[in-house]
């Protein structure tokens, strides 16, 4: 799973969002364009598909 379209604040910036009072410390992953984040968004979606059936046959064959 990603989290490339979501911000990751750090502890200081989670402190100074109690006094932006503007919303300017507000800042997220961009991409060149809509088409390149809606490709690797895919991507990332099919690899955590993948995952997850690897997961599930690991189980099946293990009998847990």
């Amino acid at each position: 799973m990603t989290d490339f379209l979501f911000a990751r604040p750090s502890v200081l910036e989670g402190i100074g969002r109690n006094i932006d009072l503007f919303g300017i410390l507000n800042i997220y992953n961009i991409s060149k364009n809509g088409k390149d984040a809606d490709a690797r968004a895919h991507v990332n979606d099919v690899m955590a598909l993948g995952n997850d059936f690897r997961e599930a046959y690991k189980k099946y064959i293990n009998g847990n």
